[in-house]
């Protein structure tokens, strides 16, 4: 094939290849227009998780009628005016492809009034070519309106992920901009439904509890350092409240978000290294302000992804920042903590809500959503052992429950333990179509990040299905009015259901007896506290369930529930052998 230049249609369609991967991406770019605009209050309204239209208005200082289509140009823009701005640059968009490369994928209607003019000016757009060119009678400011994007692109369109998926991505890249923009108000519609809404906030402390509420915010600490050529302010989460995933980790650079590179995460997790549970993660808020010409922002198309040209400073700054913070705050590990009478009471309860587990595996039924890989040594030869009575010596560190078979020693982890028996009597409960429920006393109003909100409103029949009496009760808000009874009365309903949500909004293509599965060990793991205090008869019980269940050897996510030591090994350890 002769070497040719390719059409300006094909050229803009692969532009828009690099900058609009998907609904998001194009929410992202026009919601950064409005604020380059000096816009103070952004709305944002999608249908079809934004492939049938995506609608952004605001308040900003608006397009003049003469640089309308100029703004629809290719490499127009009024961020930087020659290459070497790109060191200088503080507004959040630069390449003047945005516009220009969304419209070539749908189709497009830009409305826009300056505030220096009488009137403003609309232009509608299909597939990049102009269909209508004439004034607009609106308020200043700016409206654009896409609808059926990639109509023109299937091939694109095809490598969409679900409504739901794409939806929850429009969210959290609006709690991102949110975030980093606190002086601006934001509002956000799916579906005729509103999903968001804050008001303009004083602070970024203000917005945070605003976004993720009171609760999470209060466990919050505040972390900053210094450099000659940068700062860094964060919010980062206290020694105590570790989380079951990394939605609540966001980077700003400049007020611009990007993706954490592997270094820069590095340092945050080793400033926590002895603080976090396996599995576990913080929370962190990052802020960094840089100068410019210490920085590359044109790594990527997508602008996600950024270089510092003194990454090991910065990074050792991030380290300090964070370190520092947490060596202000004391540390009450789970030895250091007190028994408390009502948690050993809710241990008491919750052994006996799973007190018959093992009564269940005795039918020639079993769950048929159990998909594990059973240990090499027989679980028949543990049941043995158990049936010789083993004696319970005690508990150590109110985590650990020693006893004796045989001539075999045992340590067995009293929280991955419950977690397995809980597990494996949830699913037979499931399994049989019988899921035992608790009403709570007083029905429980919980609202979660926007993100996770889409999650909830996508799993609600899922969730019912588990024994969970949801509803949506507002805006990215829920009314909890009962929830599954094996779970125990001490367990916190918002705590339970947001690492749920963050366990089944990881992969959204596995299937639905999967996902249901991913929600009942998420259950179980968060609605068990380690640290209770428990009687030798109750570790008595939670021996005897434990071996009565189908995989007694570790907990539903892979944890070993006991330790055992032969008497033999011991004495070769002591050399009696």
């Amino acid at each position: 094939m002769p070497i040719r230049l390719l059409s300006e249609d094909t050229i803009n369609k692969i532009a828009a290849g690099e900058v609009i991967e998907r609904p998001a991406n194009v929410v992202k770019e026009l919601v950064e227009n409005s604020l380059d605009a000096k816009s103070t209050s952004i709305t944002v309204e999608i249908k079809g998780a934004g492939k049938k239209l995506i609608r952004v208005s605001d308040n900003g200082t608006g397009i003049p009628q003469k640089e309308l289509k100029l703004a629809l140009t290719r490499h127009a823009t009024s961020k930087i005016s020659d290459f070497d701005g790109l060191s200088s640059l503080r507004t959040m968009g630069f390449r003047g492809e945005a516009l220009p490369s969304i419209a070539s994928v749908s189709n497009l209607l830009i409305q826009s009034k300056a505030k220096s003019e009488p009137s403003g000016w609309e232009i509608s757009l299909s597939a990049g070519k102009i269909k209508a060119d004439r004034p607009w009678s609106g308020p200043g400011g700016t409206n654009v309106e896409i609808t059926d994007l990639f109509f023109n692109t299937p091939a694109r369109a095809k490598f969409l992920k679900s409504d739901a998926s794409e939806k929850q991505k429009i969210m959290r890249m609006m709690e991102e901009i949110a975030l980093s923009n606190f002086e601006t108000a934001f509002s956000a519609a799916s579906e005729g439904r509103k999903a968001l809404w804050l008001p303009r906030a004083g602070s970024l402390d203000e917005r945070v509890t605003g976004l993720f509420g009171a609760e999470f915010a209060g466990k919050l600490l505040r972390a900053s350092a210094a450099h000659p050529k940068a700062r860094v302010n964060a919010l980062i989460t206290d020694k105590e409240s570790s989380l079951p995933s990394k939605s609540h980790q966001y980077f700003f650079v400049n007020r611009r978000p990007l993706n954490f590179n592997r270094s820069t995460l590095f340092s945050i997790y080793e400033a926590y290294r002895e603080f976090l549970p396996a599995g576990r993660h913080p929370g962190v808020i990052l802020m960094l302000e840089i100068d410019p010409s210490e920085t590359d922002v044109n790594v990527h198309p997508t602008k996600r992804e950024i270089r510092f040209s003194k990454e090991q400073e910065i990074n050792s700054l991030i380290f300090s920042a964070i370190r520092e913070a947490l060596s202000k705050t004391p540390y009450i590990g789970i030895l250091d903590k007190k028994p408390s009478p009502a948690r050993g009471e809710d241990a008491r309860r919750a052994g006996e809500g799973v007190a018959e587990a093992g009564i269940l595996y005795k039918t020639e039924r079993e769950p048929k959503v159990v998909r594990e890989t059973l240990s090499s040594e027989p679980v028949e030869l543990l049941k043995g052992e158990v049936e010789q009575q083993p004696k319970v010596i005690g508990q150590i560190f109110n985590l650990y429950v020693l006893a004796q078979a045989g001539r075999d020693f045992y340590i067995v982890d009293q929280h991955a333990a419950q977690e397995r028996i809980r597990y494996e009597k949830y699913l037979c409960e499931l399994e049989s179509g019988s899921v035992s429920v608790q009403p709570l006393l007083f029905p429980e109003t919980i609202k979660f990040a926007p993100g996770l909100a889409a999650v909830a409103g996508e799993s609600l029949a899922m969730l019912k299905e588990s024994g969970w009496d949801i509803e949506e009760f507002g805006t990215a808000t829920f009314r909890v009015s009962a929830m599954p009874a094996i779970l125990g009365n001490s367990a916190n309903a918002k705590l339970v259901l947001e690492e749920i949500l963050h366990a089944i909004s990881e992969d959204r293509k596995t299937p639905p007896k999967e996902r249901l599965e991913k929600v009942i060990r998420a259950a179980c793991r968060s609605s068990i506290k380690a640290g209770d205090v428990i009687s030798p008869d109750e570790s008595k019980r939670l021996l005897k369930d434990l071996f009565a269940c189908r995989s007694p050897f570790t907990c539903p996510h892979g944890r070993p529930t006991l330790f055992k030591v032969t008497l033999s090994e011991l004495e070769k350890h002591f050399k009696r052998a």
